[in-house]
């Protein structure tokens, strides 16, 4: 009887070791299924994120690629800048150097211009000079010729005078001269 009931009772933890085992058997093919699920999502979140992260880099070169030309025009652009300023430099010196000479030059001729002002200034004041002497010979050579005038003026009627007094006693009359 303990024998039987040993059976028993071994039986009855068998099958119960049993269900537990197909317990856990369906609980671990249960795991399996959401962990293959699990991974499948993240294979399928990691191939996305890895096609995203390829996408990206591929825009990336792109950008590169975009900056690295725009980076060779832009020095291309820069050397060209470079060589212009290097002529606008070198026109302004030559431009400064000319400058130079010609406000010399200016200064010279602004000399030169005083210097003939001023003989100008004295030609006129000589002139002007030389004027006023000709207008007082002038003005004298009148009053000179006026005294004359009247001097021979006097003179003639002098003349006359002693003509007439000549002429009372002789015969023949003096003719006035005039």
């Amino acid at each position: 009887e303990e024998m039987t009931s040993a059976n028993r009772q071994l039986k009855m933890e068998r099958e119960v070791h049993q269900q537990e085992l197909s317990d856990l058997k369906s609980e671990l093919q249960n795991v399996k299924i959401k962990h293959e699920r699990n991974v499948q999502e993240l294979m399928k979140l990691l191939k996305q994120e890895k096609d995203d992260a390829e996408a990206q880099i591929r825009m990336l070169k792109m950008e590169l690629v975009e900056e690295k030309n725009i980076v060779k025009t832009q020095c291309r652009q820069l050397e060209k800048i470079k060589i212009e300023c290097d002529k606008l430099a070198e026109e302004l010196t030559q431009n400064e150097e000319e400058n130079i000479k010609l406000r010399r030059k200016c200064e010279f001729v602004k000399q030169e211009l005083e210097k003939k002002d001023k003989q100008i200034s004295n030609e006129e004041d000589h002139l002007r000079r030389m004027d006023e002497a000709r207008l007082q010979f002038k003005d004298q050579l009148c009053h000179l010729e006026m005294e004359q005038e009247s001097i021979l003026t006097v003179i003639g009627s002098e003349i006359d005078a002693a003509c007439e007094i000549f002429s009372r006693d002789s015969m023949e009359k003096f003719k006035v001269i005039l």
